[in-house]
């Protein structure tokens, strides 16, 4: 069998060398000049398992156990294999509910080292951390925005071994040369112009600048192009994925010293509606949005159209919520990476899924969740592939994707196209 990926991202590189060590013909081609150079360069890589869905549960803990032991899933290389770090994650959520103790109780049926802790013990363990709510979070123009929480936050969840693997476009890089020491073509620097279905039953993708791809399947994994790369081969979904603005913002970390380096977790704030974590050795911290209801979604109809530079807007609100929640952080000059997320818009879950199509696969809406689960998306995908190739019809008979690591199987129609409403926070929480 032939196949032609398209998008040289950390999640179309795991496809196409899942599908190689499955005996593919595998073709990687990106519009990019190297690996990982759009969304996942962009990727804050924080690897933990705290999800609604108990499959997202079991899919990011399996993705755990791989980013713990990435020399040995990727194999010899040239190469130095990315770096998993692991100083722990502290997610603060608005409340502390029979939602999330469920979830908690999840975890750790699945082994998670993960507990619930009350706001003493959050002060405990992290003393820089103010333990007021800012439930519900408002803009930084609200006149009440600076005034301190009326009570404490409920507690919160932590995950003692999540952490963030340092450099995404290293581990792409790396899923480049395993890919290519087992055979995998990349084609980069070439844009995906016409995708044909031929009546020879194959497919032909058409580049500017280049031959054409003649393949046996296609699969979609274009990031914030998705939708465009569908548009080529005239496919349609019921869900729909689009391009989103996003910016992360980097300020100086007041708890890095040379001797301790600064002991500082990944922060899930969704009370407060941010996320963060260190970056540059502990000097730094990286902020991010976790969507508050009160900030406007930035959704961009053209992501050719989309600049890439950092605006005052989101560094002002980012940064001044993180400096609510960690008062010692001093705001500094916008600096910071602006990129795009490919989301679906109903839930925020990838699709990864066969289409109505024959031979037409995507992995879509991938950002946001998808870079800790990006080596078990791929062998999901080289499983659906296989098994639709051979005649199956998961519509009828959803894949049960074996997790090894995990040791159970997780009915994995939760991303299917045609699923329909699940439970998640309908952010890039999930």
């Amino acid at each position: 069998m032939r196949a032609c990926v398209i998008g040289a991202g950390v999640v179309g590189c795991s496809i196409g060398l899942e599908l190689r060590r499955r005996g593919c013909d595998a073709t990687i081609v990106d519009r990019n000049g190297a690996v990982g150079h759009g969304s996942t360069s962009a990727s804050c890589g924080i690897v933990r398992r705290f999800y609604s869905e108990p499959g997202m549960i079991a899919m990011a803990q399996e993705g755990a156990g791989i980013w713990a032991d990435w020399a040995a899933y990727v194999g010899p290389i040239d190469d130095d294999p990315a770096v998993f770090l692991r100083p722990g994650m502290l997610f603060i959520p608005p409340r502390i509910d029979d939602g999330v103790r469920g979830i908690v109780a999840e975890m750790q049926r699945l082994h998670v080292p993960v507990a619930l802790l009350s706001p003493e013990e959050v002060t405990a363990r992290f003393p820089f951390l103010d333990m007021a709510s800012q439930f519900p979070p408002r803009p930084v123009d609200d006149p009440s925005f600076f005034e301190p929480g009326e009570a404490p936050i409920e507690g919160a969840v932590f995950e003692e071994d999540a952490g963030y693997v340092v450099s995404p476009g290293l581990a792409t890089q790396n899923l480049r040369l395993a890919g290519e020491r087992d055979g995998v073509r990349f084609l980069l620097n070439r844009e995906v112009v016409k995708i044909l279905a031929r009546d020879s039953g194959d497919y032909q993708v058409d580049l500017a600048g280049g031959d054409p791809v003649h393949c046996d399947v296609v699969v979609n994994a274009a990031g914030p192009h998705s939708s465009q790369v569908n548009g080529l081969a005239g496919v349609e979904l019921p869900l729909e994925t689009r391009a989103l603005r996003r910016e992360v913002h980097a300020l100086g970390n007041p708890q890095y010293t040379d001797e301790a380096g600064g002991q500082v977790p990944v922060v899930g704030d969704f009370n407060g509606g941010i996320y963060f974590r260190p970056e540059s050795g502990g000097r730094t911290l990286i902020v991010g949005s976790t969507d508050p209801a009160c900030d406007a979604l930035e959704w961009i109809p053209d992501p050719d159209d989309f600049t890439p530079c950092v605006t005052e807007p989101y560094h002002r609100r980012q940064s001044l919520r993180l400096m609510k929640r960690f008062p010692e952080v001093r705001l500094g000059p916008a600096r910071g990476v602006a990129a795009l997320y490919d989301v679906t818009v109903h839930d925020w879950y990838p699709i990864a899924d066969r289409t109505d199509q024959p031979g037409y696969y995507v992995c879509i809406g991938t950002s946001g969740s998808s870079f800790k689960t990006a080596p078990v998306l791929g062998g999901l995908m080289a499983e659906i592939i296989d098994s639709c190739e051979a005649g199956r019809d998961p519509d009828r008979s959803p894949v049960q994707l074996e997790l090894p690591r995990v040791g159970v199987a997780v009915d994995t129609r939760f991303l299917s196209r045609l699923r329909g409403d699940i439970q998640t926070t309908g952010t890039v929480i999930g």
